[in-house]
């Protein structure tokens, strides 16, 4: 599937830190900020548009009704930061070590997650639209309440994550691994997953498989 990139402008004006540029406007465009930290930051109504942030640490920061378009995100720690009630469009978050994020009650569009380490994160009550997640990490994560709109897990781990009260229905997770998943039983019609990853989910619909083998052995 084939989502939006983010429309970065060719020549960017590289920024000393993040916080002089909110208090300067808090609608931050066209700005690099590599090889900084973020720290304490809380800042509601946060615009970034046409940005970049390289090798980037941020730490304790809450951004509440944060509106991103056009962002890439490389490389960077983003563990325990929050989102919420926010819009993320055409946003790259890749490489990046999101360990225990909070994206909460927030549209996302045309987001791609690659190649990142988002054990613990709480991703529920959003809303995902041509959304890729590839070759990433989410054990342990929440995704209560979403809605997926053509979204893909690609080769991601889910082991241990939540999904109740959301609909997988066209939802493909067969190349994931989904061990210890959990999920809201009626929401499950319609998700694509290997035979293996089938007999997983009929476990947590309480039904026992008995082998041809097994009854084999029990005659005689």
């Amino acid at each position: 599937m084939k989502i939006e990139q983010p429309k970065i402008g060719s020549l960017l004006d590289k920024a000393i830190d993040l916080e002089s540029c909110i208090h300067e406007d808090p609608y931050v465009q066209g700005k690099l900020f590599e090889d900084i930290m973020v720290s304490s930051l809380d800042v509601e109504c946060l615009h970034l548009d046409g940005c970049v942030f390289k090798n980037v640490f941020f730490e304790d920061c809450h951004f509440p009704l944060v509106d991103m378009v056009d962002v890439v995100f490389e490389n960077c720690e983003i563990s325990n930061l929050h989102f919420e009630e926010g819009a993320i469009h055409r946003t790259q978050f890749l490489h990046c070590r999101i360990t225990g994020i909070e994206i909460l009650d927030s549209t996302l569009k045309n987001v791609y997650f690659k190649e990142c380490k988002g054990n613990y994160a709480n991703l529920s009550g959003n809303k995902f639209k041509q959304t890729v997640f590839e070759n990433s990490d989410f054990t342990s994560s929440s995704f209560v309440q979403c809605e997926f709109y053509k979204t893909i897990f690609d080769r991601c781990r889910l082991n241990e994550s939540e999904f109740y009260n959301t609909a997988l229905s066209g939802m493909d997770l067969a190349s994931s691994d989904i061990e210890g998943i959990g999920v809201t039983q009626d929401k499950l019609n319609g998700v694509i997953v290997s035979e293996q990853q089938a007999l997983e989910l009929v476990k947590l619909l309480g039904i026992t498989i008995k082998s041809e083998l097994a009854e084999d052995d029990e005659r005689g």
